[in-house]
């Protein structure tokens, strides 16, 4: 009897906010979908193209339509095939600077936008570098309860959740990952006021014990952002970044609300794909744009440093993770890949040793196992 009534109170709580988008149940309702033109729906922090737009070098193309790379166990196919049926949208082989092979298919061109999902929090790590170079943020060892004091109130243990804890998916917060109404999946990324949200959630388990992959954590540090530049983290990523990096087209990150204003740090950038790559680009560099050191050496350079206490269980044993950062390593001393993933198949893919960045953006990932196998794959291929 008390399921039944719980479940006619859900069903009437849905129906009743179903008609309107500024609610999380009527977003829940009527956005429970997840797709790459999701820029669409939320309100957006713009940006224009650059006055003075970096552009890669294009060469003749080389061919690899119909280089047979691996989808699954034992099953090959050709690669303009898997990014025909896999829905891929754009896919970029960049090397030295150069284009060496761009597609856009499934009815998207190189104008059209896609939002990142959790590449985004890629690129959040790089705004928290940039604020502790600038000393607005003391370091990655700093508490987090230093720049929201409020969060011990919600819970004492908060004052053992440091930066680095958030950056590694180590902070030991709540995050339900289901997407049934009640889960914190769905809330970190339909809720209409995150700042509120986010002073809502407990710490279930010790810091900087576990790793568990938590959309919370980058909004927390969106918080924290704001707190100590007084500014939004879309706006000041613009100001330390965008003109810096030529960026070739416009582009946007999208808020949780007008009201509300809040920087969708976990998913929310929204930018075309050869804007995406010039990320790739800024990991191969050390933070240096031809001259301009946009970011410190130090902090980048920290990404390629394997280290024993950032291996992901259950992952294999070559993969690690830091400040956001996915990181293949084949031996265990340095890294082979630097990679941001985002769901339905975003990827952004840096080899460091062979100078080769690949986007992949899709409207999902049907049919292939291991992008990550494949665009190795490719990297070899193309250095032969």
């Amino acid at each position: 009897m008390r399921s039944l009534l719980i479940q006619v109170a859900l069903g009437s709580i849905l129906i009743v906010s179903s008609c309107s988008t500024s609610t999380y149940s009527g977003r829940y309702v009527r956005w429970n979908t997840y797709g790459i033109d999701d820029y669409r729906k939320f309100p957006a922090y713009h940006y224009q193209a650059s006055e003075n737009p970096f552009v890669f070098h294009k060469t003749t193309l080389i061919e690899l339509d119909t280089l047979m790379v691996p989808v699954a166990e034992g099953r090959r196919k050709i690669l303009l095939d898997v990014l025909k049926d896999s829905k891929t949208t754009a896919f970029l082989v960049i090397k030295n600077d150069t284009i060496l092979y761009e597609k856009y298919l499934n009815e998207y061109s190189r104008d059209s936008m896609n939002t990142s999902f959790s590449v985004a929090k890629s690129i959040t790590s790089l705004i928290v570098g940039k604020a502790i170079d600038q000393g607005l943020i003391e370091g990655t060892d700093a508490a987090i309860s230093r720049y929201i004091p409020e969060l011990e109130k919600v819970d004492s243990r908060y004052s053992e959740v440091k930066i680095s804890h958030l950056l590694n998916m180590k902070s030991g917060i709540q995050f339900n990952d289901h997407d049934l109404i009640w889960g914190d999946k769905p809330k970190a990324y339909y809720h209409p006021q995150l700042r509120e949200r986010i002073m809502e959630i407990p710490v279930k388990n010790n810091p900087g014990k576990v790793f568990k992959y938590n959309s919370y954590n980058p909004i927390f540090l969106g918080v924290i952002l704001e707190n100590v530049s007084g500014m939004s983290p879309a706006a000041y990523f613009e100001k330390f970044f965008w003109d810096g990096m030529g960026m070739e087209y416009s582009g946007s990150w999208s808020l949780d609300s007008e009201e509300s204003g809040m920087t969708k740090m976990e998913s929310g950038l929204n930018l075309r794909a050869r804007d995406f790559a010039k990320f790739g680009r800024l990991m191969l560099k050390k933070g240096n744009w031809d001259g301009a050191q946009l970011i410190s050496s130090e902090w980048m350079e920290g990404h390629f440093e394997i280290d024993e206490r950032h291996k992901v269980d259950g992952f294999g044993e070559e993969i690690f993770y830091k400040n956001f950062w996915w990181i293949y390593s084949k031996d265990g001393s340095e890294a082979d890949i630097i990679s941001g993933w985002g769901h339905l198949g975003q990827y952004l893919y840096v080899f460091p040793k062979s100078n080769t960045i690949i986007v992949r953006m899709g409207k999902d990932n049907d049919g292939v196992k291991s992008w990550g196998k494949l665009f190795r794959e490719i990297n070899t291929s193309i250095a032969e």
